[in-house]
């Protein structure tokens, strides 16, 4: 049940509660006082039954009657106005009837409401007391019927609005509204207990585990509700929990590439340090004099040389990996067609190693939508990867393959270089990874190639797997959508 749904049922019961209680309250009221069992028929003889005059009343009846007896027709003189305001002040109502013309009624009746409920006209006043409506508000009247000095017909009716049931809740009234705010209460403590119990205190248990979060402990335990804890507090707690495995994932993740940046440091600074060694020990061997013949001093910077020219590769694609890392290169996509592409980067590489046999299979038709120069980058590491790792003394040889399948473009790049090991091959495409054989002096590299590539494909909302067998070659396939 929904927490909405739950404290409706809680103001509905506190409501149901109070009613039933006032109700019964009022039936035992009833039978006490009465005796009989309370029906609407009951009920409505109990609202109309009258009691005695009260002395104020009799007092206001003898007097009119007074009047209307000796002298009828002053009762028709505005001089009798402050009698009958006088009369009033006792919390009574005065109508005097001329015919069928109603002369004087009390503030607060309804004149309308008199005429057509007027008692009948009783010449020898034998039905003096009785019960009027006047406008849906019933009261006790006394009436004396009596003739004016024109043989006109003349009544008076003293009124009062009260009845037995008042004067019985006037008396007992304080008694049944302190029992029934007494169960309204007691019922409110209860509905109070039930929602702190499957609301409240779940949510308080919640708030201690956060708390216990913020200071670092995640590995607390999300706190067990009880089944009939509301619906929405079991969706926060399972959500809850769902985020603090999410947390506790991100910060192994963090943890595990914060040792992967130590891990890349390290590599670097090797990789610096070498060529950076070499360059000084053959400059300082120059202006020592050590190279004495000029084919040695020759050998001697063609090593400095090719030692700078690897420092220099290696600190820009250290400068792109960053770049990609922090999303600062921009990507500028076009529609292009892929056999041309593929066509122009391998005759490039053809132009200066002529020892790779390529096979260059691709359909002339088939679009693609790229970022020219940066896929052109993801390609060539690929196949700059295949020439540093070919098997020595063994030709390399390279396919380029473009494969078409429903609504997605392959670009398989195979070699048959010394491939790689079923152990490194799940984390070649992972940040700053490298395998230990591929920092050597002869194939250089910083370990960042196929991590840069895998950013390229993906900003092409692409994928890049790939396929290795120790000594058997490596296949890496580029998946991307038609255009």
């Amino acid at each position: 049940m929904t927490i909405k749904n739950r404290f409706l049922v809680s103001y509905i019961g506190g409501i149901v509660i109070a009613s039933v209680s006032i109700l019964s309250i009022l039936c035992i009221v009833f039978y006490v006082t009465t005796g009989s069992v309370p029906t609407p028929k009951t009920l409505y003889k109990t609202f109309t039954k009258q009691r005695s005059l009260s002395p104020e009343e009799e007092l206001a009846y003898v007097e009119l009657r007074n009047i209307a007896k000796q002298e009828p027709d002053k009762l028709l003189v505005q001089d009798m106005k402050g009698k009958l305001q006088r009369i009033e002040k006792e919390a009574l109502g005065v109508v005097i009837r001329h015919e069928g013309e109603i002369v004087y009624y009390s503030e607060g009746l309804v004149e309308k409401s008199l005429v057509v409920h007027f008692p009948n006209f009783d010449t020898n006043n034998i039905e003096t007391k009785g019960t009027i409506d006047n406008a849906g508000r019933l009261y006790r009247y006394i009436k004396f019927d009596f003739y004016y000095s024109d043989k006109s017909k003349g009544s008076i009716l003293v009124l009062k609005k009260e009845n037995s049931f008042l004067e019985f809740l006037t008396k007992w009234g304080i008694i049944i509204i302190f029992i029934i705010l007494l169960a309204s209460f007691a019922a409110m403590l209860f509905l109070n207990r039930l929602l702190h119990k499957t609301i409240i205190k779940p949510l308080e248990n919640l708030g201690q585990t956060m708390s216990e979060i913020q200071e670092g402990n995640l590995m607390v335990e999300t706190p067990t509700i009880p089944a009939n804890t509301a619906r929405e507090v079991h969706e926060l707690t399972a959500n809850f929990e769902s985020m603090r495995t999410a947390l506790l994932v991100s910060i192994q993740e963090q943890r595990h590439l914060e040792k992967n940046r130590k891990d890349l440091i390290a590599s670097i600074s090797h990789d610096l340090k070498t060529p950076i060694t070499t360059i000084i020990g053959y400059v300082e061997g120059l202006r020592e004099g050590v190279a004495e013949t000029p084919e040695k001093r020759e050998k001697y910077l063609k090593t400095i040389h090719s030692k700078s020219l690897a420092l220099n590769s290696l600190i820009e694609e250290l400068f792109l990996y960053s770049k990609f890392d922090a999303e600062a290169v921009q990507f500028h996509f076009e529609r292009i067609q892929l056999a041309k592409f593929l066509t122009h980067i391998v005759e490039e590489f053809q132009l200066y190693n002529r020892e790779v046999q390529w096979d260059l299979n691709v359909v002339e038709d088939v679009y693609v939508q790229v970022d020219r120069m940066q896929m052109n980058r993801a390609i060539t590491n690929l196949i700059e990867n295949s020439i540093k790792f070919k098997k020595p003394n063994e030709p390399l040889y390279m396919s380029l393959e473009v494969v078409v399948t429903g609504h997605q473009v392959e670009i398989v790049v195979k070699d048959n270089g010394q491939g790689i090991s079923d152990i490194q091959l799940p984390y070649v495409f992972d940040h700053f990874y490298r395998g230990e054989e591929a920092r050597t002096s002869t194939t250089g590299g910083s370990g960042l190639g196929l991590a840069i590539v895998k950013q390229i494909v993906e900003k092409h909302n692409g994928h890049v797997k790939i396929q290795s067998k120790l000594h058997h070659g490596t296949t890496v396939t580029i998946i991307l959508e038609k255009a």
